[in-house]
This record gives C-alpha cells, structure tokens and sequence, in this order.
C-alpha cells in the first residue's frame, strides 16, 4: 500500500499536476472572462452542424479534447455554473468530453512508454475521432438554439483570474486525492496476489497472457494500464482501448467535477466502453498500413515508472503549494465580505 501511494504522489507531481492544471484554470477561465462567446462567433458553424450547440461550446469542446481527462468535464460545468448552456446541453457534452490529452497521449504515452512519438499521434487521433462520433451521437437530440449576444456577462479579467485559479488548484487536490487513494488500492491488489490470480484465470479461458496480465490496470487507473500494456507487449489497440476506457479513477474524477450536472453514471460508463472500442477499432485499422521503425511492441524497455518520476519531495511540495494557496484564498475572500 505504502509504494501504491508513492507512486500515486509522483504520478501527481510528475504528470498529473504540470499537464492538467494549466488546462483546469484555462478551462474555467475562458468563460468567466467572456473569451468561450468571442471564440463562439468562429466555431458556431461546426459546432452547431456537428452537435447542434451554440458557439460558446465550441471553446469548451475544443479545450475539453486537447486538455485532458477532466479538463472538459470542468469546462461544462464553469458553463453550465455561468447559465451560458442548459442541463440537458450539459449532460450530452459530459458523455464524450472526456480523453486524453496529446500532452499525455503522445508525449508520455507514445514518446515515453512505447519509444515512437507518431504512434502517440496516432493514439491521439483514433481517440478524438472517438470522441466525436461519440459527440454526434450524445448532442443528436439537442435544439440549436441562438445565443444571446445582448446578455454577455464578463468578469473583471483580475477576478476571472483569481476565481478560476482557486477553482483549478480545489479540482486539482480533488483528483491527486483519488489518484493517491487508487494507487493504494492497486498496490493492496498487487501485495495480495489478487492481480496474478486473476491473470491465470483469464488464460486458463483462453485470454492471452499480455492482455491477462493488463486487463485489471487497464480497467483501474489509465497511467498504469498503458504501462502494464507496453511491458506486456499487448497489442497496439489495445492500448487505445485503455486510453478510451480512460480507467475507474478517470471515472470518479469526472464524477467529483461535474456532480450539478446529475449525469447518469451507467449512461457514462457505457461511453467510455464505446470509447474504448471504437478508439481499439480505428487504431487497429491505421496500424495495419503503419508499421512502426522502432520497438512499440517490445517489452524490454526500461521501466516506466522511472521515467515517468523524478523525486517524491517534488511531488509533496507541489501538492503542499496546492493546499496553501487554496487556504490563502479562502481566507481572503472571507475577510473581505
């Protein structure tokens, strides 16, 4: 339990933290300040044909496929929060705004684990592509309708900045919290045996014993699936699977995020499934004109988690900040009302 929880700080502190929380204030920011309408006027034409929702959503979408696994989710909900989207609207969005960035897709992913910086586009790809079939099919029932341009309402851009970084740095401790609860849990599995035993009864019904070995990762947490599918040198589409299924704690990270919007937890799991297969479907099609020149399906490589860490104080000192600065705030704000 003790190294699960380990590997969940560095995993936050090497990963988790510098690539998502930029995206998580950005996230909220873009609509507090009024910036998701003026973007609005250019992305209205696709996203109304597309998923039949008004500008300002498109910022959020485009955000929400570029930021990472929760960035989207926060996204809809600051517009949901600011009455710039409805409930219904809300809810269809938060089906499929979630994946990935290509910060973790192709850098860590593709250039990290499996040695090969366009198999990590690719991955990338066959995910967004996922996602929007699967936008298409979760916004198919909505009303267009024409937003409101006399009734913009802008925050003083020094207050868009302050509110959406408190925002950002709570919805950061939230998901480094179940990160580090997952990775316990997973280390508690693993201690246990729990992991090998199922593995031998997956191959004992004919499962292969790279996608045995990968399959409860996978289904756990998305760093640790993608890494357990490298060392086991499991297909490449199954790889993709994973970053569609994107993993039970991505699942709970999004759950903490968008809890206004009431969504349907058995409706969501179900899109993440399809994710996973279709992003499996498209990725195994493109690999079968795409060889790769270097070892993508080598299991020598060196171990990941190394790679993927630098030093537990870093990781500590950068939650630490996190909880200061949350504090600071909060008491600022109380003093001054």
């Amino acid at each position: 339990m003790t190294t699960g929880a380990l590997q969940g700080l560095l995993y936050c502190g090497n990963i988790l933290i510098p690539s998502l929380f930029p995206f998580m204030v950005l996230s909220t920011f873009i609509v507090k300040c009024g910036l998701a309408d003026a973007l609005g006027r250019f992305l209205s034409p696709i996203t109304k044909r597309l998923f039949h929702t008004n500008g300002c959503v498109g910022a959020v979408i485009l955000l929400g496929m570029t930021g990472g696994f929760p960035v989207g989710a926060r996204g809809i909900t600051a517009l949901y929060d600011e009455r710039k989207t409805d409930l219904k609207t809300a809810q269809a969005l938060s089906m499929f705004l979630v994946g990935g960035g290509p910060g973790f897709v192709i850098f860590v992913v593709g250039t990290t684990l499996y040695n090969d910086t366009l198999t990590g586009l690719l991955l990338w790809l066959s995910q967004a592509a996922a996602q929007i079939i699967l936008g298409v099919h979760s916004c198919r029932k909505l009303t267009y309708t024409q937003p409101d341009s006399t009734n913009i309402q802008r925050q003083p851009l020094c207050n868009a900045i302050v509110e959406s970084t408190q925002i950002g740095v709570n919805g950061m401790l939230s998901l480094c919290g179940l990160v580090i609860i997952f990775s316990c849990v997973f280390g508690i599995l693993e201690d246990t045996h729990l992991t090998e035993i199922l593995s031998q009864i997956l191959c004992s019904i004919g499962i292969p014993q790279g996608i045995s070995k990968s399959i409860l990762s996978i289904l756990w947490e998305v760093t640790k699936g993608c890494s357990t599918c490298c060392d086991n040198a499991v297909p490449i589409w199954f790889t993709a699977f994973a970053l569609g299924w994107s993993g039970i704690c991505v699942h709970f990270q999004v759950y903490s995020v968008v809890t206004a919007l009431n969504i349907s937890k058995i409706k969501f799991t179900l899109y993440r499934l399809a994710q996973g297969v279709i992003s499996a479907v498209i990725t195994a099609v493109i690999f079968i004109f795409y060889t790769p020149t270097h070892g993508v399906y080598s299991n020598t490589l060196p171990q990941h988690s190394q790679q993927l860490s630098s030093s537990l104080a870093g990781s500590v000192s950068l939650i630490i900040l996190c909880i200061i600065f949350s504090v600071s705030v909060s008491t600022k704000s109380r003093r001054k009302f």
